[in-house]
């Protein structure tokens, strides 16, 4: 399934397998609405001969067959399709194939999942997940009608074979309409679709709540809607398009169509009137076409349908088509450094290298700062210490082990992360902070940190977070103290801090940084940072210059030096004496 083209065999053996109990129910339903069918027809014929000979009670048995027939079909379409298939088969194949896609990422290396490729398709695979499922339903279905079709045909031809002879009239056309309707939807699809996105976007501008107070402020909603307005009329242009075309050819076969679905009724009364077939025999007839024109009617849909699902479940298979991290399981401690030996990096789609020939060794217990301008790297540097991006040339080493060797899940319990860009759950203040080590379990530890964060008592940790959902909504300074307690709730010996204080009020800095002075006591950390009052809790302090170590020492010998990060800190000081 390259790029995302899909193999019908591969692509079934995927979808039943995820899901083998659902499709097996699937397809005895289909067997049972089957044998509903002939069921009713062979009742319907009974009870015409028993009402032409004088019935007894033998007619009420073939009529409690009849009704049987009758609850079996409609058990089938309503508890079946309408109940079980929609609330229960297709939440479970959807709750299956989302593991999957969780699990496939996880073998993915951040580089790659952060491409904007990586963005759109693993939003479009898990759009994709109903799909798979309306997928696998079409083949399974399609059997089944196949087999209830032949079993009611080999029935009906007990009868008279000329019963079958103008069947072919009765699904050919909806068979025709379906195809060419499928070409045309994958004709406009790229356009119909991209449209879509731009609309959801522009939607989000318009009444999101953040951008529409923008917008508004600006004057920009006017602009916003007549971009809406000009791709909403763009996918209507389309859409109509196909509309008339579909009208046109279905005013073409409908000729065909009708003939097929009277001409086997006009058949039944010429055989009924030369006496080939008696009463009995006209009616089951009658029945078993109109039964045979449905099956055959819904399964020229499901051709066409078939070509539709095949579209959209591209997406699926090109995201789990997607290069994986790779590692064969190699053990992975850190006792004594980290070195990193002449490593670089550069993200795709970029000719620019974000890391470029970097040498250094981080022992354990070494606070470390990573300073310099944006851009310079600093937190490329930090993803490819723990792992979340592969080198493109180089070797990032943990006491020795190359860490490509080595299970990501392996690698991630020695560490503990704060990130820049902090997820903000909404779920409860504890739940934030177990987070970082979901098996750790400790209630005692986590009411401790959340008492430190909101010492007025005011929060707890039950309380709900996001106005969503009715809780309470934090400051962003509040939403950075909790995400560092998330990452120092996890018992990692290497604690990385990507710019901890961004958000955080500078009055309360001096606090923060006795907190992370704790907080690091013992472990080895990774400090990085703009506000350069937080280097004075570091060891040595790494300045950063176009993806290159352009400084290395301690805060006081980068002083002495007087070169970049001497500047920096006189401008910062210069700055804040001014501000004060």
């Amino acid at each position: 399934m390259r790029d995302g083209q899909v193999s019908t065999g591969r692509a079934l053996w995927y979808i039943l397998r995820a899901a083998p109990r659902s499709f097996a129910l699937m397809a005895l339903a289909g067997l049972g609405n089957g044998g509903a069918s002939i069921l009713g027809i062979f009742a319907t014929k009974e009870i015409f001969s028993l009402v032409g000979a004088g019935y007894g009670w033998e007619l009420f048995g073939y009529l409690g067959l009849y009704a049987a027939a009758l609850v079996l079909s409609a058990g089938y379409s309503v508890w079946y399709i309408r109940y079980h298939v929609q609330f229960f088969a297709i939440m479970d194949f959807e709750e299956s194939t989302r593991r999957i896609l969780h699990a496939k990422s996880g073998r993915m290396s951040n580089e790659v999942l952060e491409t904007p490729d990586a963005y759109a398709f693993i939003r479009q695979a898990d759009g994709a997940r109903q799909n798979l499922f309306r997928f696998g339903q079409i083949y399974v279905e399609a059997v089944m009608t196949l087999l209830e079709a032949a079993m009611v045909a080999a029935y009906v031809r007990r009868f008279h074979g000329m019963f079958l002879l103008l069947l072919p009239l009765s699904f050919l056309p909806t068979l025709m309409e379906m195809l060419y309707g499928a070409r045309l939807w994958n004709r406009g699809y790229e356009t119909v679709t991209q449209c879509q996105r731009e609309e959801a976007e522009l939607e989000k501008a318009i009444v999101d709540e953040a951008a529409c107070k923008e917008s508004r402020a600006s004057g920009a909603d006017e602009l916003l809607l007549r971009k809406w307005r000009s791709s909403r009329a763009k996918r209507d242009s389309v859409e109509d398009g196909k509309s008339k075309k579909m009208l046109y050819l279905k005013l073409s076969l409908s000729p065909a169509e009708c003939a097929g679905d009277i001409g086997g009724f006009v058949v039944c009364i010429l055989l009924l009137r030369r006496g080939r077939i008696d009463l009995p025999a006209f009616t089951a007839g009658v029945a078993a076409y109109a039964s045979l024109t449905a099956i055959l009617g819904g399964l020229g849909g499901t051709v066409g349908n078939e070509i539709q699902f095949r579209h959209l479940i591209k997406p699926f298979f090109r995201y789990l088509n997607m290069p994986e991290r790779g590692g064969v399981g190699e053990k992975c401690t850190f006792e004594s450094t980290i070195t990193l030996e002449n490593v670089s990096f550069t993200y795709p789609n970029q000719t620019e290298k974000a890391l470029d020939g970097v040498d250094l060794t981080i022992k354990r217990g070494e606070i470390t700062a990573i300073v310099g301008e944006n851009g310079a790297g600093k937190s490329t540097l930090v993803n490819v210490l723990l792992g979340l991006y592969r080198p493109g040339e180089g070797r990032v080493l943990y006491d020795g082990v190359d860490i490509l060797t080595v299970r990501e899940t392996a690698l991630h319990r020695l560490q503990s992360a704060v990130s820049q860009s902090f997820c903000r759950y909404k779920t409860s203040v504890g739940d934030n902070v177990s987070i970082g080590d979901f098996a750790k379990g400790d209630r005692r530890e986590i009411n401790r940190r959340v008492a430190e964060i909101f010492p007025e008592g005011d929060v707890g940790t039950d309380t709900l977070l996001g106005k969503e959902f009715g809780g309470r909504e934090l400051s962003g300074g509040q939403w950075q103290r909790l995400s560092c307690a998330r990452g120092f709730y996890k018992d990692g010996g290497f604690v990385v801090l990507d710019e901890p204080t961004s958000a955080i009020d500078p009055m309360r800095e001096k606090a923060v940084y006795d907190e992370f002075k704790r907080e690091l006591w013992g472990k080895t950390g990774i400090i990085v940072t703009h506000r350069l009052g937080t280097v004075k809790l570091a060891d040595r302090i790494i300045v950063l210059q176009k993806g290159k170590i352009a400084e290395i020492g301690t805060r006081e010998e980068l002083l002495k030096a007087d070169g970049i990060f001497a500047d920096m800190w006189r401008t910062q000081s210069a700055a804040y004496h001014n501000e004060k």
